[in-house]
């Protein structure tokens, strides 16, 4: 159903991905991408995201994240999507999704899917995860956890847990392909 590491970055690694992301501008975005709500972010799950991560030197978020996940999974990812996100309670609790659990998938064209948090120690921070779209409570809870990082199949049903406990949750969203038939559906797709 899904893994997780604690201390995912090391202490040095943290630090400068932490300075990044109190560094980086944030846009302002809603989950999900797929839905128009009139222009207003806040009907939908409102969130505030970094660019997608790239590489710059071994010092780059990029570079560390890559890094890492090979030492810590031995997984060689062919291509990966990473970037900064911060939701902000006060946004969220003034959404219509606050405290409603829309479960959903990252999609197939990605083997997995995963974050890291940043920022809090709470279940009410964390992500929740469920065998269908049709469950109604979760299978599994995974709190956040400082420098903990959760992945999990991009097809595994799963939501943020909605009732977040700090004013800004920070996590890195990621997404991973590390098949070969993956790489190229991937590819073709976005040929077009």
């Amino acid at each position: 159903m899904f893994n997780l590491i604690d201390g995912f970055y090391n202490p040095n690694e943290l630090g400068l991905v932490t300075l990044n992301i109190m560094n980086l501008h944030f846009l302002p975005m809603h989950q999900s991408y797929k839905n128009y709500f009139g222009g207003n972010r806040l009907l939908g799950y409102p969130t505030h995201e970094s660019k997608k991560l790239t590489d710059e030197g071994s010092l780059s978020p990029y570079s560390i994240f890559i890094k890492t996940w090979k030492e810590k999974t031995n997984i060689k990812p062919l291509y990966i999507e990473t970037f900064f996100r911060k939701t902000k309670l006060s946004e969220c609790k003034e959404s219509p999704s606050w405290k409603q659990y829309k479960q959903h998938q990252d999609g197939e064209h990605f083997d997995v899917a995963g974050l890291i948090y940043f920022n809090s120690n709470s279940l009410k921070d964390g992500t929740y995860f469920y065998n269908t779209e049709y469950d109604y409570e979760p299978t599994a809870i995974i709190g956040s956890r400082y420098n903990r990082c959760v992945w999990y199949s991009s097809q595994q049903w799963h939501s943020p847990t909605m009732e977040q406990s700090v004013e800004e949750r920070w996590t890195q969203p990621f997404f991973l392909i590390y098949k070969e038939e993956t790489l190229k559906r991937f590819k073709d797709r976005n040929a077009t």
